[in-house]
């Protein structure tokens, strides 16, 4: 490998893995303690998330928010950043694939060894190591590496209707000391449905949304649900910054580390425009969204943070393993190490089109001002910092939070009556629950029909959201939808109302409760 590479590496990392465990944003490793023997072999950890808009990690500083996302915030302050990071292409089953071989994809073929003959599994198979990976959408390794390995992929959405949790903590209960180990995991998060939040816990029980398709086409006209489901997604990067947290504080208890490569990314973005009938599916209008992913690599022995802004892509990720760890890739990959001449002089996003009918190239200077544009305004509705600011920027009536219903003038009666989904999970809590339904939906019935209104929530008598209801595309069901922050429902009994807020904002009506 380019020793200037890996000495550009190498550095401080700090004590930080959990919430628990580590001062926010810090290195993981002390950057004063004795210096470790680098195996020839190193293991190495590698993990690909799914659907991660990397902006939605950044402070108004520009850097990773080490209040929100602190174990995001530890790996950049302990490894290398890639903050320019992009994928080139937007479809899994695609994007996954040319991660795993550095090759650009091409028209045709799927997600299996069979089209992707040589890939990352050799790199590390040939030099004796164990294999140990968990693909959710794709099947990659081939026999020769990973037994039983089946040449179909598996199907994405029964992977996403369970076991997303269970099946990553498994992955991270597995790596440990020893023979070499190479770990992958691609896990579809923080890839819809959202559900958990960044307590561990998740607010129901099935993976069904209260209100069937409200994170899809149907709903992608509404700019309130549009606001209130990037709200979701937000919560559950925090969930996925909890479980790298996990990741972390075992490799620091076995003693695996220090000496490790890790490297993090995600097969591409998320867009939330507002009027679009799809928001995966890269164009010029939303490749500020869809480009851009996270991108970290920790080398062996890697103890200092360093932010790298060259222009990598996804397909560069293999080769840059490759060359951190004096590898040779035993195949002509389309990626280059992050290292080489070739990347830092890149100055282009460039993706491939979903269709194969070209490419959409933007400017790095082009894409820089866009994504700073879509920072300012994500920090304007969700705030940074403490989890508390998620709550209180988006809908009408944002004057009402924190205030007690009972402080307000009752609106007259009326025939509206909304139904809270899931009501029985609300009114009694333990404290070690599983379940804590913070997202509080479901119909309005009684309404003019076509007609919307602003609601507000109150939790045990304090408003604790607002929102304004919506209609699905096709639909003539009047539905709510609001997210109320984790410690407002308490342990025991708790009470939830629904209220209508007429115009002027100073009185409200009751339409349901729990």
């Amino acid at each position: 490998m380019a020793l200037v590479a890996l000495a550009i590496l190498v550095a401080t990392v700090h004590n930080g893995g959990d919430r628990i465990a580590v001062a926010a944003g810090q290195p993981l490793v002390d950057p004063n303690s004795p210096r470790p023997k680098i195996p020839r072999r190193p293991i190495t950890v590698m993990i690909l998330m799914d659907e991660f808009p990397v902006d939605a990690l950044l402070d108004k500083s520009g850097q990773i928010d080490r209040v929100r996302y602190p174990n995001f915030a530890s790996l950049a302050a302990t490894g290398t950043w890639f903050r320019n990071a992009s994928t080139v292409y937007d479809s899994t089953t695609k994007a996954i694939p040319e991660v795993l071989d550095g090759k650009f994809p091409r028209r045709g073929g799927d997600a299996t060894f069979r089209s992707h003959p040589r890939s990352v599994y050799d790199l590390f198979g040939q030099r004796g190591y164990r294999i140990v990976r968990n693909e959710e959408a794709t099947s990659i390794c081939p026999p020769r590496y990973c037994r039983g390995a089946r040449p179909r992929r598996p199907a994405i959405l029964p992977q996403l209707a369970r076991g997303r949790r269970e099946r990553l903590e498994r992955f991270i209960g597995s790596i440990a000391p020893g023979k070499p180990g190479f770990y992958f995991k691609h896990v579809l998060l923080p890839h819809a449905p959202y559900l958990f939040l960044p307590s561990g816990r998740q607010t129901r029980p099935s993976f069904k949304d209260p209100v069937p398709g409200m994170n899809s086409p149907r709903g992608f006209g509404d700019r309130f649900l549009t606001d209130h489901n990037q709200q979701r997604l937000l919560l559950q990067i925090g969930f996925m910054d909890r479980e790298l947290g996990k990741l972390f504080t075992r490799m620091r208890r076995n003693g695996t580390f220090d000496t490790s490569l890790i490297a993090l990314t995600a097969d591409h973005g998320m867009a939330f425009e507002v009027g679009v009938k799809d928001r995966r599916t890269a164009t010029r209008s939303n490749v500020d969204e869809i480009a851009p992913v996270p991108m970290f690599i920790k080398a062996p022995g890697q103890r200092r943070g360093r932010t790298d802004r060259s222009y990598m892509r996804t397909i560069d990720l293999v080769p840059t393993m490759a060359d951190v760890l004096n590898f040779k890739l035993p195949y002509r990959a389309g990626g280059r190490s992050a290292f080489s001449r070739a990347v830092k002089r890149r100055r282009f996003v460039r993706m491939i089109k979903r269709d194969f009918s070209g490419t959409i190239t933007v400017s790095a200077r082009t894409m820089e001002s866009r994504r700073r544009a879509l920072v300012r305004r994500k920090l304007a509705l969700f705030g940074s910092g403490d989890f508390s600011t998620l709550y209180t920027g988006i809908g009408p009536n944002r004057q009402l939070i924190g205030r007690r219903a009972a402080d307000l003038r009752p609106a007259g009666q009326g025939r509206v009556r909304a139904s809270i989904v899931g009501a029985d999970l609300i009114r009694a809590q333990t404290p070690r629950q599983f379940l804590l339904p913070s997202q509080v939906a479901g119909p309005v019935r009684g309404g003019a029909r076509g007609a919307r209104r602003d609601v507000a929530v109150a939790v045990n008598g304090r408003i604790e959201a607002v929102g304004r209801t919506f209609y699905l595309r096709g639909s003539k069901q009047e539905s709510f939808a609001v997210m109320v922050p984790e410690i407002a429902i308490r342990p025991g009994p708790n009470s939830v109302e629904v209220f209508e807020v007429p115009k002027g904002g100073t009185s409200l009506r009751l339409i349901g409760r729990s």
